[in-house]
């Protein structure tokens, strides 16, 4: 059963941006499908098309915008199979004592170091 990372995850993550096409850091293709009049070159949509009929697994078919969310860097793509978004969630779930305990030691380490800086008016 695929799972599905939790709305906080979602909204923390957001890229804040969709697109016609975007590739998750698994790889996959994603693209909106409907044409809803974005800037495809040339045969670009129709050899996309082509490709999700051969292998819908890779290039996976939207009907609409698609979005994405960065981790460490990466898009992740809403709802893909992959569940890279989940697998993340899931990471800071179960270490979230140790990345308090670092961010807190982070936090302090920093504060000492600006406490130190002369900074001119």
């Amino acid at each position: 059963m695929r799972q599905q990372c939790s709305e906080i995850f979602e909204k923390v993550f957001d890229s804040h941006g969709g697109g016609c096409l975007r590739i998750c850091a698994c790889g996959r293709t994603h693209f909106d499908s409907s044409d809803n009049g974005w800037g495809w070159e040339e045969g670009e949509l129709e050899k996309l098309l082509a490709k999700a009929k051969k292998d819908p697994n890779l290039f996976v078919e939207h009907d609409g915008t698609v979005g994405c969310m960065e981790v460490d860097g990466k898009d992740i793509v809403y709802d893909c199979s992959c569940n890279l978004a989940e697998r993340c969630e899931e990471f800071l779930i179960q270490n979230a004592t140790h990345i308090a305990e670092y961010l807190n030691k982070r936090a302090k380490k920093l504060r000492e170091t600006a406490a130190k800086l002369d900074v001119a008016q």
